[in-house]
C-alpha cells in the first residue's frame, strides 16, 4: 500500500518547527516539505517533484515510481495528510528513514515508510515509498516533532562491504524463517525496532513487536531483491519478496522493505514494512 493512500495537509508555512541540533532533522524536514507539496500540488506532482529518478514503489512488486506516476493525471483529491513520527539517518548523513501515520480527509489509517537519499547537490529525494497496516489512532499529532533514532558510531569498510554483510544476514534470516519465522526475526531485530504489516495487524502499533510476531505465520519463504547502503556503510535498506501459507493452505505473496543499522553488537534489523500483494 503506497502513500497514494496517504496524506499531505500541511502547508510549508504552517509546518511545525524542526530542531536543527540532530542530523536526522534533515529527514524530517524533507518529509514535511513533501507532505506540504502533497496539498499544494496534488499527489502526482508532489511525488514526482520529491522522488529520485531511480525510486521504486511496490505494485505489488518493485516498479519504477517515476514511470508509474508520470502516467497519472494531476489531482488534488482526495485530501491526503501524512507526517513523520520517527526518523533515522546514517552517520554519513546521506541516507535515512522516515515513518509516520497517514490520514484521508482527516480519518487516520495506517503508516507510511520512506527511504530518503541525499544527492550530490545536497537535495533530498525519496528512493522508496510505501507503507502497511498499523494502528495510527494514538500517534502524535502533526505538530509533534518526530522522534530521532540513534546514529551509528561506526560502519562497514565500504558500501559494497556493508551490502554484502547485510545480504548474508538476509540469507540467514530467510533460512531460519523457513522453520520458525517469529523466532528468526527475534534473532535479528533491535530492541527499538518498528514493524508495519502484514494485513491483519491494523490494530497494532509499529512498536508492538511481540504482538506483531504473534500474528506472523510460523513459516515464511523470503528472498532479497535489492537495496542500497549509506556512504559510511552503517545504514542499509533492502527489499524483497516473501510468501507463506495460511492455516487453510491459502498461498500468500508479499513484499518487504528492511532497514539495517550497524550497532555496537553488530547489524540489527531496525525496521520492516511487509505488504501483502493483494
Amino acid at each position: 500500500m503506497l502513500k497514494i493512500l496517504l496524506a499531505a495537509a500541511l502547508l510549508a508555512s504552517a509546518a511545525p518547527a524542526v530542531a536543527a541540533d540532530h542530523p536526522a532533522t534533515a529527514i524530517e524536514a524533507a518529509e514535511r516539505a513533501f507532505a506540504a507539496d502533497g496539498l499544494a500540488l496534488g499527489v502526482r506532482d508532489s511525488f514526482l517533484k520529491h522522488m529520485a529518478d531511480d525510486a521504486i514503489v511496490f505494485r505489488p512488486g518493485p516498479v519504477s515510481a517515476k514511470a508509474l506516476y508520470e502516467k497519472r493525471p494531476s489531482s488534488k483529491t482526495p485530501r491526503l495528510e501524512w507526517w513523520p513520527q520517527r526518523v533515522v539517518i546514517a552517520r554519513s548523513g546521506d541516507l535515512g528513514l522516515s515513518v509516520g501515520p497517514w490520514a484521508i480527509d482527516g480519518q487516520r489509517g495506517g503508516y507510511y515508510a520512506t527511504i530518503w537519499r541525499k544527492g550530490a547537490g545536497g537535495d533530498w529525494k525519496w528512493i522508496y515509498d510505501g507503507g502497511a497496516a498499523a494502528d495510527a489512532k494514538a500517534a502524535p499529532s502533526p505538530e509533534t516533532p518526530a522522534s530521532q533514532g540513534s546514529v551509528a558510531s561506526e560502519g562497514a569498510k565500504s558500501p559494497p562491504v556493508a551490502i554484502e554483510e547485510v545480504r548474508r544476514l538476509e540469507a540467514r534470516l530467510a533460512k531460519k524463517a523457513i522453520d520458525n519465522a517469529p523466532a528468526a526475526y527475534r534473532t535479528f531485530l533491535s530492541m527499538d525496532a518498528w514493524m508495519l504489516g502484514p494485513n491483519g495487524t491494523e490494530d497494532l502499533t509499529p512498536a508492538d513487536i511481540d504482538g506483531r510476531l504473534s500474528k506472523y505465520p510460523p513459516r515464511m519463504a523470503m528472498k532479497m531483491i535489492g537495496g542500497g547502503s549509506s556512504t559510511a556503510g552503517d545504514f542499509v535498506w533492502t527489499y524483497g519478496q516473501v510468501g507463506w501459507a495460511t492455516h487453510d493452505e491459502t498461498a500468500i505473496q508479499a513484499h518487504y522493505m528492511h532497514v539495517w543499522q550497524k550497532r555496537a553488537d553488530g547489524w540489527r534489523l531496525i525496521f520492516e514494512t511487509l505488504n501483502n500483494d493483494a
